[in-house]
């Protein structure tokens, strides 16, 4: 019996030390990501959302939100394809809303909200003059985007927006 707990004992403490690091650097171990980050620095990060009268080809689908007769797909990151679906047999898409590191949106009476990246705005689309307005923005309300290779830490500088990640290998 003794020979037993003995054997227990030893076998118990070389597997907790297997889980234990005690420090020290190792030198085989380097993080390596496919992907690399596109930033923007904030004063021009505010200044890139807007509305694009000549509307884009729907490449990277993310989100789809309908409020009346228009439906709203996210480009991932992108920003809103802005689609008329007044006759459904023939929707026009006829619109692109930029809004950088954006992946959703939501409608309340005219004014629309979406994340921008780290932020969050609000912003009403004149249809008559064709102009967008911000009518708020919240700055860092939501974490830096991640690598689509899941969560890597990349160091940025207090004014760097990662608003999207770019495929390098």
């Amino acid at each position: 019996m003794k020979n037993k707990l003995a054997f227990l004992a030893v076998v118990s403490v070389l597997l907790l030390h297997s889980c234990i690091h005690f420090g020290g650097v190792d030198d085989d171990f380097i993080m390596t990501s496919n992907y690399e980050p596109i930033i923007i620095k904030r004063t021009a990060f505010e200044s890139t959302t807007m509305l694009e009268n000549t509307p884009r080809a729907i490449e990277n689908s993310g989100k789809i939100y309908v409020k009346g007769n228009y439906i709203f797909i996210n480009e991932v990151n992108e920003g809103f394809h802005l689609i008329n679906n007044s006759d459904p047999s023939n929707p026009q898409n006829i619109a692109f809303i930029k809004v950088l590191g954006s992946s959703d949106l939501s409608i309340k009476e005219d004014i629309i909200y979406a994340n921008n990246a780290t932020d969050l705005i609000a912003f009403t689309i004149d249809e008559s003059s064709e102009t967008l307005t911000i009518t708020k923005r919240l700055e860092h309300v939501f974490p830096q985007i991640w690598s689509p290779e899941g969560e890597y830490y990349y160091a940025l500088e207090d004014d760097d927006i990662i608003v999207n990640w770019e495929l390098i290998n």
